[in-house]
């Protein structure tokens, strides 16, 4: 039985892709920090390494008796371009996300690793000017990446791309918008859906997304170590919705109304652009509605046909990960029973 190494295992995808890797009988080896809560993976059949993505030690010896490895482990939060940003908090993010990255992949080659399975982020596809749906051929470049997560992703995936080069069989999975269960954090879109639970979701802006339920995006991830093409990159999505219509769904699957007040995109940046500076400059903590959250494209939907097709990945109807969302968000305290 093959043995896998799972980065960041204990997040939101990475809970989901342990158990896809078990259900698809691999062995597990869970990378997580010592400090970290194991609320999401606790109870399962697998291994546990404790170490740090910044500590190449423990990373390397966390590899010896692996056969593949899914990075999926990152610093994910949304730290502002603009002065009140705080330096250690970037610096982190490109020391995790890009720099740990290259010294991972250069360990894995030299441990032998038959295969790396790297989750970049759709933020990495470029988007047609004209607002028509993106595809894995188009790559995004810096100038158009509203913030230092988006953009750390997206170099890592380079640098992730660049060993496959060098020898060492990799490929990137660009999970699109996920939405279900372990969703611990949670994610900007997990909060969309508390807060229109929570009787906190007023409106909606004008703009369009790619949904998709994140067991689907965690089983691409395990398939990719057979099916995944070496140098190739998937986007793993399922349904282009505009984001009145994903909360109308949610509404519906909820059964409870949908808001009806449309939020000019405008207002909802400069909003974003207040949560930020009274968050970070004043209270020093993470803002709940970060400017890089709400500044990118107009629309970003994307040709998922590729993930579906090579990797064989999963479909799961949209409106099953909402339900799955909102259970786990009841049943662990995230929204209050009515």
């Amino acid at each position: 039985m093959s043995k896998v190494l799972i980065t960041g295992a204990n997040g939101f995808i990475g809970a989901n892709i342990v158990r896809a890797a078990l259900e698809k009988d691999y062995k597990v080896k869970a990378f997580v920090r010592k400090t970290s809560n194991l609320q999401t993976i606790k109870d399962l059949s697998i291994e546990i390494a404790y170490g740090d993505l910044r500590d190449i030690r423990s990373i390397s010896k966390a590899m010896n008796d692996c056969d593949y490895i899914i990075h999926n482990g990152a610093i994910y939060i949304f730290s502002p371009k603009w002065f009140w940003a705080d330096p250690a908090k970037i610096k982190a993010i490109y020391d995790v996300n890009v720099r740990a990255t290259n010294r991972i992949m250069k360990a894995a080659k030299e441990k032998g690793i038959k295969k790396v399975i790297f989750t970049s982020s759709e933020s990495a596809i470029g988007m047609p000017q004209d607002g028509s749906i993106g595809n894995e051929t188009r790559f995004a470049t810096k100038r158009e990446l509203p913030g230092h997560y988006k953009i750390s992703k997206y170099l890592g995936e380079l640098v992730a791309l660049g060993w496959n080069k060098k020898g060492l069989s990799t490929c990137s999975i660009l999970p699109t918008t996920p939405i279900g269960p372990y969703d611990i954090k949670p994610t900007p879109t997990g909060r969309i859906i508390m807060d229109f639970m929570n009787g906190k979701m007023p409106g909606f802006v004008d703009t369009k997304m790619n949904v998709v339920h994140v067991k689907d995006v965690a089983m691409a991830h395990v398939l990719a170590i057979e099916n995944g093409k070496p140098g190739e990159r998937y986007i793993t999505g399922n349904k282009n919705l505009t984001f009145r219509d994903f909360l109308r769904l949610i509404a519906d699957v909820a059964e409870k109304k949908a808001p009806i007040l449309s939020i000019p995109k405008v207002l909802a940046k400069l909003f974003a652009f207040f949560d930020e500076f009274v968050s970070c400059k004043i209270k020093h903590k993470d803002p709940k509605t970060p400017l890089e959250s709400v500044a990118a494209a107009k629309y970003r939907i994307f040709d998922c046909t590729k993930a579906w097709s090579e990797l064989k990945m999963p479909r799961t109807n949209i409106r099953i990960a909402i339900k799955e969302q909102i259970n786990w968000f009841y049943e662990n305290g995230y929204i209050k029973r009515r």
